[in-house]
């Protein structure tokens, strides 16, 4: 049995010890709960636990050696974040595992990486490829042979039509879209409901629909 290893006590952090317990790895007995790894030895105080109590806090990110039988996930809401931590981990031999809700589609096809989570009620249909560290929300479906990136967000009731790509570190707000074979580049935010007509390249923030480029 591996040992799960949670990278962040904050929010997302407790968000994704309970969304574990609903895996069939876990339920399986694939893996137990070894802790959390976060700088803030505090944070899970005056919080209640849907499983009775939390595991403790081991150490900081910085300080933590992985051990023979540990694995990861990182729960860290930012981008760019969640990579600056998991590559502290990678750097040390330490290795990250999916979370896969059993409510999801996923077709055997489908390409994932490490540390992807894929939440309820999404579909991932045939030769669709999701990166490293990916976290796809609810509700969010992607067409035959779309591109997701490493290091990506997707929120709730996101679609990315067929052949579309989207780069690494991008952000797809709730409601947003991607149409068939357009493509958007790395670290692009894309904001709620918003509908991506043509292809841009890295770097920008979209809004509307059709999607246009916007300063902030």
């Amino acid at each position: 049995m591996k040992h799960l290893i949670i990278i962040g006590a904050r929010g997302f952090g407790r968000e994704m010890f309970d969304f574990a317990h609903h895996v069939r790895a876990f339920r399986e007995g694939a893996f137990d709960f070894k802790g959390f790894l976060d700088d803030k030895a505090d944070a899970l105080d005056g919080y209640p636990c849907s499983f009775g109590e939390y595991p403790p806090i081991l150490d900081s990110v910085e300080a933590y050696v992985p051990e023979k039988d540990d694995v990861f996930f990182c729960a860290l809401g930012d981008a760019k974040w969640r990579r600056i931590y998991a590559d502290k981990i990678l750097a040390k031999g330490g290795r990250f595992i999916s979370l896969i809700s059993d409510e999801a589609h996923i077709a055997p096809g489908a390409k994932l990486g490490q540390g992807v989570q894929i939440c309820s009620w999404t579909s991932v249909s045939t030769n669709v490829s999701i990166g490293d560290f990916s976290v796809v929300h609810p509700y969010s479906s992607f067409g035959h042979d779309a591109t997701v990136g490493a290091n990506c967000t997707i929120e709730s009731y996101v679609f990315m039509g067929g052949y579309s790509a989207i780069g690494d570190g991008t952000t797809m707000h709730v409601r947003s879209s991607i149409l068939p074979h357009k493509r958007i580049g790395k670290n692009v935010v894309v904001g709620v409901g918003s509908a991506v007509m043509r292809n841009f390249g890295d770097g920008v923030h979209l809004f509307g629909n059709p999607a246009k480029k916007i300063e902030f």
